[in-house]
Parts: structure tokens; sequence; C-alpha cells
């Protein structure tokens, strides 16, 4: 019974997992910040900036549109020894996905904008089999599993002197999640069961506003200063969970009695979220280099609902340059950190959240003719960490990888 146990254990946790709530930093959006690794709270003078800082888009000097036409995006995680000591167990995800899209243009004092930006995605599809470990002699696993965060909405920023502006966004806030995994275990005659399937389906939706204020301030030419504060709320949210099981053994005939009977179950429990602030600055020591850095710290959080973790506090970082080797053409690149807003794990508590915490770096180049510019690029995300994928055993842990590539086109227009 032991082993089965296990198996069924292992997709509830990890299909948490691979959703990414236990990481504040997930998706890189926007042209010119991608390529900085996110560090533009103290730049933003582009449709970006409605996402990093929406005070930056009051420096803007025209109207601009700006959009993350394709990426293409691949992340995997590995789970070291997790059934029977023998294999690894292995998740991946592709997907393209267009992550952003901003227009920004004045409107007598002010600077006003749209934009929406994909700030978390997954999209998980795949099939799986094992043989011969403990007791189990066959097992199958199939998964299809599906998150994404959209966050859409307008922006105003004025400047109120010519070095110092304010802005403000309220983006609404909108989740999908939907997993869906069908398992399939025959034993051997040391178990208690003969054969196991079950099938698990979980379905979320969540819909709030996540308003942002943001401040930038230039005290020289070459030095910009950013803030921007911003949390979401969720006001609705809707959770479907339905689990179904037909267990066997040589002393029943059919579906005995630790089987269920399948049940649509409905919770509206809504999950809280952290207060996000970010500060930094930028250096422009020439019309063809520019420094950035930014600090990223994300509050902790107690939930409200025992459906949802509490999270800790996180601070992270990113750094960017910017270098112009012609009037056409620039290089980009830039590193930032992803850690886990998760406690690190024990050998001695139960059902604990995984904790991987990342390191990312980027590279793009961007081309420029008259008022529009194209780059291409890629960002690599690569973690190292734990997990604990069955629940009910204390002192047993998996050492944990995960990798996250990105390949990116962009595109801008200023008009």
């Amino acid at each position: 019974m032991k082993g089965i146990r296990f198996t069924f254990v292992l997709t509830l946790l990890t299909s948490a997992a691979s959703a990414d709530q236990f990481h504040n930093i997930n998706q890189l959006v926007g042209d010119r910040a991608i390529g900085l690794a996110g560090a533009y709270v103290a730049v933003s003078d582009d449709p970006a900036g409605m996402v990093y800082n929406p005070a930056g888009i009051a420096f803007a000097s025209s109207f601009n549109i700006s959009a993350n036409m394709n990426t293409l995006q691949y992340s995997q995680i590995d789970y070291d020894d997790v059934l029977g000591g023998k294999y690894d167990y292995q998740r991946k995800s592709y997907q393209l996905l267009p992550s952003f899209f901003g227009v920004i243009q004045p409107l007598g004092s002010w600077m006003i904008g749209f934009s929406s930006s994909v700030t978390d995605s997954v999209q998980e599809k795949q099939d799986q089999s094992f043989e011969h470990f403990g007791e189990v002699e066959h097992y199958v696993f199939n998964l299809n599993n599906l998150a994404t965060t959209y966050n859409v909405g307008f922006t105003a920023a004025r400047r109120i002197t010519d070095q110092f502006s304010i802005g403000f966004s309220l983006p609404l806030h909108y989740r999908t999640t939907e997993f869906i995994s069908n398992q399939y275990g025959v034993f051997d005659s040391s178990a208690a069961n003969t054969m196991e399937w079950q099938n698990i389906y979980v379905k979320t939706s969540e819909q709030g506003v996540r308003p942002k204020i943001g401040i930038s301030w230039a005290p020289v030419p070459e030095v910009s200063l950013g803030l921007s504060i911003n949390q979401t709320f969720v006001l609705k949210a809707k959770q479907t969970e339905q689990l179904a099981r037909c267990t066997t053994d040589t002393f029943s005939t059919g579906c005995n009695s630790a089987s269920v009977i399948p049940i649509i179950h409905t919770y509206p429990d809504r999950p809280n979220y952290p207060m996000a602030v970010r500060v930094g600055g930028a250096w422009f020591p020439s019309n063809a280099l520019l420094i950035s850095a930014d600090a990223i710290y994300h509050s902790a959080v107690e939930q409200s609902s025992e459906a949802f973790t509490d999270l800790e506090a996180t601070l992270d970082g990113a750094m960017g340059i910017e270098w112009y080797w012609s009037p056409k053409w620039a290089l980009r690149g830039g590193a930032y950190t992803s850690f886990a807003n998760t406690p690190t794990l024990n050998l001695t508590d139960l059902a604990q959240s995984p904790h991987v915490d990342r390191y990312g770096g980027t590279l793009s180049i961007a081309r420029f003719n008259k008022g529009s510019s194209i780059s291409l690029g890629i960002v690599g995300l690569y973690g190292i960490g734990k997990s604990q994928l069955f629940a009910d055993i204390n002192g047993l842990l998996q050492d944990t990888r995960s990798l996250n590539l990105t390949a990116f086109v962009t595109t801008s227009y200023r008009y």
C-alpha cells in the first residue's frame, strides 16, 4: 500500500509547484527591459514602464508602441531518486507566448498608456511510464497542466518638474489554471492492492486589481532614480476540484471500498499576494552606455485560507548594461535573481512547499531604423534546491533542479 500512496501524493504536490507561486519573479516583459534583465525601474521611459514604474513613461519623448511579438519558452524541473530510489522524475513545459503589448501617448500635460502583460505562465503536457520499482510492476502517468496570469489596464503619468514625475497604473488581474492527471498502477503479489487508477481535475480562476504607484527622479542628467510599489488584490476567486479513484484487490470484485466516486467540489477561497517594492538607479556615463540596477522586495504573506501557502519575504536583485556600438545597433545584457518565497526545508516537518532559488541572465541585440526597432534575445534561469514530494513522510526530501530558457523577438515603434 505504501508504494501507491507515494505516487498519488507525487501528483498532488508537483502540480502546485509547477504553477510557480513559490517565486515572486517569473516573467520578464518589455522590449528594452528584458535585455536589461528587468533592471528598469529607473529607466521605464517606454511602454514597459507601465509594468516596472508607471512614472517613467512621463519622460517618453513621443508616441510609442511596444510588443513582445513571440517568446518561445522551455522549462524543465528534475527531482532526484523519486520512485523507489530507482527513477528520477522530470517535468517539462513548452509554449509560444506573446507576453506583452503596450502603447503610450501624450494627453495634455499627462502621458497615458494601455498595456497587457503575462506575468506568469506554464504549459505542461506529458506522458510517462515506469516499470518495476518497489511493489509497483507498471505505472503510467499522464499530465496536462496550464496556468497563466494576465495584467491588463491603463496608466497615467505626469512630470511635476523637468526632473521629477509621478505615475499610477490600475491593471486588472486575471489568473486561470487547469490541472488534469491520470495515473494507472499495477502491483505485484506483495501489495495489498492489485490495481489502482486515479483521475484528478482542478480548475481555478481569480479576478482582481493590481494598483501600482511610482516616482522617477533625475537629479543630474547622467543619473536617474526610480521607485514603484504594487500589490495584487483578489476580489473574486473560484476553485473546482474532482477526484475519481478505482482500486482493486484479490478479495473483492470490481472497485473496492477504497475507491472514490467522482464529485465536483467548489470553493470560493481567495489567496493573498505580497506587496512588491522596486527601487533602482540608472547611470548614463555617455550617450552610448547605460548601467542600471534594481532591488526588488516582496513582503511576507499570511494566508487567510488553508488552501494556500504562507509566503516568506524575498529580496531579489537585477542589473543590466546597454551599449550602442553604432546609432543603429545596441547590445544588452544582464543578470537577476528569483529567490524562493518558501521556508528552507527540514527533515522533521510534513507537507513542505518546494524551496528552489533561481539565478538568471539575459542577452539581446537590437537594430534601429528611423522610429522603429527590433530586438532578438535569450533569457536563461537556473535553480537548485529541495522538494518534498511525499507530503506524509518526514525525512524524505528530493534534490531539485530547474531550468528555464526563453528566446524572444520584440519590437517597438515611435511616432
